[in-house]
């Protein structure tokens, strides 16, 4: 895999501390959001300006939405996008068609919609906040932890160690966040899954050369929770 040599704002070459300082921000910023300011929207505001942009920039040299010791967003080589429109059919009708399928058998979602409503979100008129979502947390994400985390960890602490730390890394900021809101067994179940989905999109970004590939699949998994949050979530 041949990237550019990342360089920090000062032109040299970042720390290895600072990569996994990078990592760890997230938690930080989630725990700070969810467990501290009790709030969903400064939450999504901390990790994803903060932790997905201004902290790569600042300690990496990652300049927001640049590819320079990283990867792009097409890739390299000419591509279709057989294998994007798959993944986005995968990661959103069908994964919205199975939830919904099972959704009568996971029992009520009072608790759930009184923990979001307790940190900030307006039940009766959430379009704001979803249409946010969906425009910018797959883009912020998928830049970071696929564009950026991804090749410089394999680069930095070699492919399977590089691969388990990104994972890793992505699955913890959803441990602290989901935590505020759903109970343990559900939450495990949860993270186990985003954790499987960072893994698939992480090595599809590397064997693809580029980032695009995840960001439609994550793209249409949180259009896809947008609606059943509408669905199933919102009073009546």
């Amino acid at each position: 895999m041949a990237l550019d040599e990342p360089r920090n704002l000062d032109g040299h070459r970042p720390r290895r501390w600072r990569l996994p300082a990078a990592l760890a921000l997230p938690v930080a910023a989630g725990a700070a959001g969810a467990f501290g300011l009790r709030s969903l929207p400064l939450t999504f505001l901390l990790y994803g300006a903060g932790c997905c942009v201004l902290a790569p920039w600042l300690l990496l040299g990652a300049r927001p939405f640049g590819a320079r010791g990283g990867l792009p967003f097409a890739p390299a080589t000419r591509r279709g996008w057989r294998a994007e429109v798959l993944l986005g059919l995968a990661f959103g009708p069908a994964f919205l068609a199975a939830y919904l399928a099972v959704r009568p058998w996971l029992g009520a979602i009072t608790d759930y919609r009184a923990r979001v409503a307790a940190l900030g979100v307006d039940l009766h008129d959430p379009a704001l906040v979803l249409a946010a979502f969906v425009a910018l947390n797959p883009l912020l994400e998928e830049w970071w932890w696929r564009g950026h985390a991804t090749p410089r960890c394999v680069e930095t602490f070699g492919r399977r160690r590089g691969l388990a730390l990104v994972t890793a890394a992505f699955a913890a900021y959803h441990l602290v966040l989901l935590g505020a809101l759903f109970p343990w067994p559900v939450l495990l179940v949860r993270v186990a899954l985003i954790a499987a989905a960072s893994l698939l999109w992480s090595h599809l970004a590397l064997a693809r050369g580029g980032w695009r590939a995840p960001y439609v699949a994550h793209l249409a998994a949180d259009a896809a929770m947008a609606v059943l949050f509408v669905r199933v979530v919102l009073p009546g």
